[in-house]
């Protein structure tokens, strides 16, 4: 019995043994001896600058070491990616090369890198990225698979600055405004936003989201002082800088974007709608009156017409500037022989008078004064002239139907175009 206890006694022993031996056992260690990679990849910077003074010369270099020897039956070959490195080597992002024999180097110009930054890569305007670049060594033709080595580095890349000045949507914030309030361009001129409100005292701020980055229109002096219906040259940054608005007032506020341009009007420098003054009939023996032009009424030379009030509207950029829309007048397209008068009636001095006797925008007259009857071209600027003599209200412009007939009263135009 003591030789069967003493038995069992070993047997226990060696199972904890053989336990702890499994435990520790790795067998990629102890049955072949472990793979000894020798691929090594350096780049010539961890960050770097793009040059557009030298846009050809090579910015950017990766060196690599021959990958592990294997035997003749073996062929290594070596194929290097390039790509942001949030892309992970996407299909469609990386830059990839089949490197021949005894290559061992890749080099790029910033040339390369820029383009490829704003087509393939899409990189915001003025944004610092990273690249990532990897090397493959791939083994084929012998007897087993061999593992490939790879390896990645990674670079950071200052672009090359970029003078934007453009922008998806435009605003404005700070705290003379009682919330970001979007603004948007022109009917008339699409370089150029406009925007009329009240602001308090306080900072004003333009942020513009480009591409999905935020930037802020600027005083190119970054001056923020209010110059009241002064033309002040921008550009635009990452931070801001506010103008400062010294009165409570309703404001007018221009940007002109392809000339780079603000322009802020106080309530004291704003512009007015225009006002002319006229003798009914242009007849000097009749009183003058003045007429505030806010509205226009289209009066036709041929029968069926009548007298429409056009009900247009202001631009924001220029009282001045009057803009009839016929997508807001349910699609109806002035046509026909038009003039265009500042009243349908009127009193002066107890007087009631029509359009007939009112100031009108029309044609010019002939070289020596006499009426005529013209045609607007369509997408072209034709000259304005007004007045309320008798050769001026008898003279008709031959408007082409189009979706939008703009009056620039301040620069005697008008303009018939499409959407």
């Amino acid at each position: 019995m003591k030789k069967i206890k003493f038995a069992c006694n070993v047997s226990l022993l060696t199972l904890v043994a053989l336990g702890q031996w499994a435990c520790a056992w790795d067998p990629y260690e102890h049955d072949s001896d472990p793979v000894r990679e020798t691929l090594e990849l350096t780049a010539s910077s961890s960050q770097i600058a793009l040059d557009e003074n030298n846009l050809t010369a090579t910015v950017l270099t990766f060196d690599w070491t021959p990958a592990r020897s294997m035997s003749d039956e073996y062929l290594v070959s070596y194929t290097t990616k390039l790509d942001l490195l949030t892309n992970n080597f996407g299909s469609s992002t990386t830059i990839e090369t089949s490197e021949d024999d005894g290559i061992f180097s890749r080099s790029y110009t910033s040339e390369q890198l820029n383009n490829w930054a704003n087509e393939r890569w899409k990189v915001p305007v003025n944004k610092t990225f990273t690249l990532a670049f990897r090397v493959i060594a791939e083994y084929a033709g012998g007897p087993t698979y061999e593992m490939p080595e790879v390896r990645t580095v990674e670079v950071t890349v200052t672009p090359i600055k970029v003078d934007v000045f453009d922008a998806d949507k435009v605003s404005l914030s700070g705290t003379a405004v009682s919330s970001v309030t979007e603004i948007g361009k022109t009917v008339e001129n699409a370089n150029l936003y406009a925007w009329y409100g009240a602001l308090s005292i306080g900072e004003l701020q333009i942020p513009v989201e480009l591409e999905g980055q935020t930037y802020y229109i600027v005083p190119s002096d970054g001056n923020g002082m209010l110059r009241d219906g002064e033309l002040v040259d921008v550009k635009m940054q990452d931070d801001p800088v506010s103008w400062t608005i010294p009165t409570a007032g309703n404001y007018r506020l221009l940007i002109d974007m392809e000339n780079k341009q603000v322009r802020i009007y106080s309530p004291e420098t704003d512009l007015k709608p225009l006002s002319v003054t006229f003798r009914p009939n242009g007849a000097e023996a009749n009183p003058e009156t003045t007429i505030e032009v806010l509205d226009l009424w289209a009066y036709g030379a041929g029968t069926g017409w009548g007298v429409r009030k056009l009900n247009l509207k202001q631009s924001l950029a220029d009282p001045q500037v009057l803009i009839y829309d016929a997508a807001e007048h349910n699609g109806t397209k002035l046509s026909s022989g038009l003039k265009f008068c500042v009243a349908q009636s009127f009193s002066v001095d107890g007087v009631d008078y029509s359009q007939n006797n009112a100031y009108c925008f029309t044609c010019p007259l002939t070289a020596d004064g006499k009426r005529q009857n013209l045609t607007l071209v369509l997408d072209k600027e034709g000259e304005l002239h007004g007045g309320a003599d008798g050769e001026t209200r008898n003279s008709y412009y031959t408007i082409p139907a189009s979706d939008l007939l703009i009056f620039d009263l301040r620069h005697n135009t008008v303009l018939a175009r499409n959407k």
